[in-house]
């Protein structure tokens, strides 16, 4: 009934979307030291101040609890209310590199919007607003109210959703459209940990690889005693040609120093890396030693960490699902210091993964003779028939005219821990909208029919 109004409204609001999210784009939210009154420094209380000013100035009651988060409303709910929209407004460090234009001077070229945080999360953090103006200024009838909720700590742990959601309860429904279309309904669990056992001589004199437990290696460094070079060309060569990493040796004060370069990759799709931790303990493993109980340990991580493996099957915890796919187990960081050598891993776990499951892999370890200290989070999931899920794949049917469907990541979203909470948007499937990096972008066709889509879904849910 509404959707064409619908339509004429976003398009014919086009430059007015542009200007608000021109003056959003220009705000430096990176979270900062905190101030007096303000949690995450000056650039996020900014422009969260702005948000919601541009939100009472289109009629909304709007709400700022303590710079940690805000929202604007149809009026005050003390009723309750249907749905939370969640976004954030923080940004990413700006970084180097960009070429299209500076990251804080929002350009349109091309039908594109460049600039940091375009996509990530002030483009839809908007279109959300303006799906809401429609709503008001078409006079569409609701019976229930609902919340655009508007954090301001998304890039750096969550802290202002935990702080919202210990303030008032659950609504009945979320979404946050920080992700990706149509829906993401399942956001596998996480197992993750550090595992240690004490080095008892000195063959192997220093390993170190990793930056972060939840990204796939690039490089990873090792000094050896009592080898040469010409000692340990031969599995270097095989190393390099099993694996498709690259290794360089020296010698230096008496000791052989390797190192390893592979891939980055995200823990959750370590098959879109190349790992050069797990190359380095095969190296390791197959280097002439002698009798070296240090190498023996390493070859026995190397059995349960093995190159090119991702999904737990040596170290006893493969398991998948029809809803989730498989588990993902990903070897991300190591060091061997004061004689103790400490590894941290990273698995992604389907619905199915239970705690007794996941300790397969601890009783290896021990096996080994390697202590762990693990944790384990719970997946998250809304089924794709409930009528939530349903009603947001039909609004983007009607609206883009594309098939709509359910995804399952291995990542998580800002509504991990939110009862029937799910992901719905913006970014569209095979554009690569430089998300952290430079030269960020968002279509403008999509943030348009992000508001239109939005828009259907308020008045689905609460009229």
């Amino acid at each position: 009934m509404y959707q064409e109004k619908i339509k004429q409204f976003m398009w014919d609001h086009k430059d007015e979307f542009l200007a608000d999210l021109a003056k959003l784009i220009a705000v430096d939210s990176v979270r900062g030291e905190e101030v007096p009154g303000k949690p995450y420094g000056e650039g996020p209380a900014k422009v969260l101040d702005l948000f919601l000013e541009m939100a009472a100035g289109y009629g909304f009651h709007t709400e700022n609890w303590e710079y940690r988060v805000g929202f604007a409303s149809f009026g005050p709910d003390t009723e309750g209310r249907k749905l939370d929209i969640t976004a954030h407004l923080d940004i990413v460090p700006v970084g180097e590199g960009w070429e299209m234009t500076e990251p804080l001077v929002m350009k349109e070229i091309d039908g594109r919007v460049y600039g940091r945080g375009t996509i990530d999360d002030k483009g839809p953090a908007l279109a959300a607003l303006y799906a809401m103006r429609a709503i008001r200024e078409l006079e569409i009838p609701l019976k229930d109210n609902m919340r655009l909720v508007v954090g301001c700590d998304e890039e750096c742990g969550s802290s202002d959703m935990r702080y919202y959601y210990s303030k008032t309860d659950f609504a009945p429904m979320t979404f946050s459209p920080d992700a990706d279309y149509p829906v993401i309904n399942l956001e596998k669990g996480r197992f993750y940990g550090e595992i240690s056992q004490a080095m008892d001589d000195d063959a192997i004199a220093e390993l170190q690889g990793g930056m972060v437990i939840n990204a796939v290696p690039s490089s990873c460094t090792a000094s050896v005693r009592g080898i040469t070079m010409k000692d340990a060309a031969p599995a270097a060569k095989r190393v390099h040609e099993a694996t498709g990493t690259n290794n360089a040796m020296i010698e230096e004060d008496g000791l052989l120093k390797i190192s390893v370069s592979g891939t980055n990759a995200h823990a959750s799709t370590p098959e879109g890396g190349n790992n050069a931790i797990t190359a380095m303990l095969q190296l390791l493993g197959e280097l002439p030693l002698g009798n070296s109980l240090a190498q023996e340990k390493i070859r026995a991580l190397s059995t349960l960490f093995p190159h090119g493996e991702f999904h737990g099957e040596s170290a006893g915890i493969f398991m998948e699902d029809a809803e989730s796919g498989k588990i993902t187990l990903s070897l991300d960081l190591i060091q061997l210091k004061d004689g103790v050598l400490r590894a941290g891993f990273d698995a992604r776990t389907p619905i199915c993964a239970t705690e007794e499951k996941l300790s397969v892999l601890e009783q290896r370890l021990a096996e080994a003779g390697y202590a762990l200290d693990g944790h384990i989070t719970a997946p998250h999931y809304v089924p794709e028939d409930s009528p939530f899920v349903q009603t947001l794949l039909k609004c983007y049917e009607k609206v883009t005219g594309k098939e709509g469907y359910c995804i399952a990541i291995g990542g998580g979203t800002y509504v991990h821990d939110v009862p029937n909470g799910v992901a719905f948007g913006c970014s569209v499937e095979g554009v690569d909208n430089h998300l952290h990096g430079p030269d960020e972008f968002a279509e403008v066709s999509v943030l348009m029919e992000s508001g239109m889509i939005f828009a259907h879904v308020i008045q689905e849910l609460c009229g």
